[in-house]
């Protein structure tokens, strides 16, 4: 057999290709819906990576390059509404972790785009390895649970035992209810928390009170404290679990006594570009560029501004491929220039 002929204009592509990087498997995102996903998510070291030890400046680097993943998913940026959420989530922990009945929950509502998911699993992530600092290593403690709401099985219905079932890893073969299990499991390996996210999902009515009275149950049988995030989260959880039996006063508000933590886009005025500053400038300290300067991100905190809206998943997602860009085309640096070439938000002809 012939070898192939290679022309003169492939000689460069040949050398200018890019090592392969090895890999053991493709990159993807680990997805929380079972126990062993989610202790890999919140073990999940995101130690940006050594310049010294990545290839140097013009080097053509490929798709799984480790500082093309890091900027993928670089680590939280504790906002102000992070903190804050933090704190209110361990004043409910501290309140409820004793109490056999009478807790109450936490309530993370707001628009797409501001912020909901990532503070629901950074509190996650935060008890789950503060557990693991606390006390010795057990594989049958489980501090955290991380659901998102299931979709509608046969009959319209959700099946939560189900989803509880399956992150816990206990057998469900659809013709036991292993609610009881999932119970004893919970106690017996002291759960702290439940995030429960896209809770917009539900539907007024039957759906949303069905669920309630499962997730009620559950809450009443263990000692976990329950967080529930989505768009308009407040207007589904509080009426399910307030009292509508007694009439309102004239002067009464209709909540009950969830706490409801608010997340919105970051705003125009003084306060709110002093907060979006703060934030441009933690994702800056983040950056792993060869040519970066101290503030080159945060210098373009009013273009970014304007670029993003104020929304935290804009500016997340305009900071990682600006970043994957600079390193792509060798440039090594974010500018405004870099930034204009990015289709986030903008509407182009192709």
């Amino acid at each position: 057999m012939q070898p192939p002929i290679i022309q003169d204009d492939d000689i460069p592509l040949l050398i200018d290709s890019p090592a392969p990087t090895p890999v053991f498997a493709t990159p993807r995102p680990v997805w929380l819906n079972t126990l062993s996903n989610w202790r890999t998510f919140a073990a999940l070291e995101r130690t940006a990576p050594d310049l010294a030890d990545s290839p140097p400046p013009g080097t053509v680097v490929a798709d799984n390059d480790l500082r093309m993943r890091y900027h993928a998913l670089m680590p939280t940026v504790v906002t102000p509404a992070v903190g804050s959420a933090l704190v209110v989530v361990h004043e409910h922990l501290l309140s409820n972790r004793e109490r056999t009945h009478g807790k109450t929950g936490v309530i993370i509502e707001g628009p797409r785009g501001t912020g909901k998911t990532e503070i629901l699993q950074y509190i996650g992530r935060h008890y789950e390895n503060k557990i693991a600092r606390l006390y010795e290593p057990d594989e049958n403690r489980i501090p955290v649970i991380a659901l998102r709401v299931p979709p509608p099985a046969r009959g319209g219905r959700r099946n939560w035992p189900a989803a509880f079932a399956s992150f816990l890893g206990l057998k469900h073969d659809g013709g036991t209810d292993p609610t009881r299990s999932i119970c004893h499991v919970m106690r017996a390996s002291s759960t702290l928390l439940v995030l429960i996210d896209g809770i917009e999902q539900l539907r007024a009515g039957a759906d949303a009170q069905e669920t309630f009275a499962y997730l009620e149950e559950i809450g009443e049988s263990t000692g976990a404290t329950f967080v529930f995030a989505g768009r308009a989260a407040r207007s589904i959880v509080d009426p399910l679990t307030r009292d509508r039996e007694t009439a309102l006063e004239d002067s009464e508000q209709i909540w009950g006594d969830y706490a409801a933590l608010r997340t919105s886009r970051i705003g125009y005025d003084e306060d709110g570009h002093k907060l979006f500053t703060k934030i441009v400038r933690k994702f800056d300290k983040n950056l792993r560029l060869h040519h970066h300067e101290p503030d080159d991100l945060t210098n373009l905190h009013e273009y970014l501004h304007r670029r993003t809206k104020g929304y935290l998943r804009a500016l997340s997602q305009l900071v990682t491929q600006g970043a994957q860009r600079a390193i792509w085309t060798k440039e090594e640096r974010i500018t405004e220039q870099l930034m204009e070439s990015l289709t986030i938000g903008l509407s182009r002809s192709i």
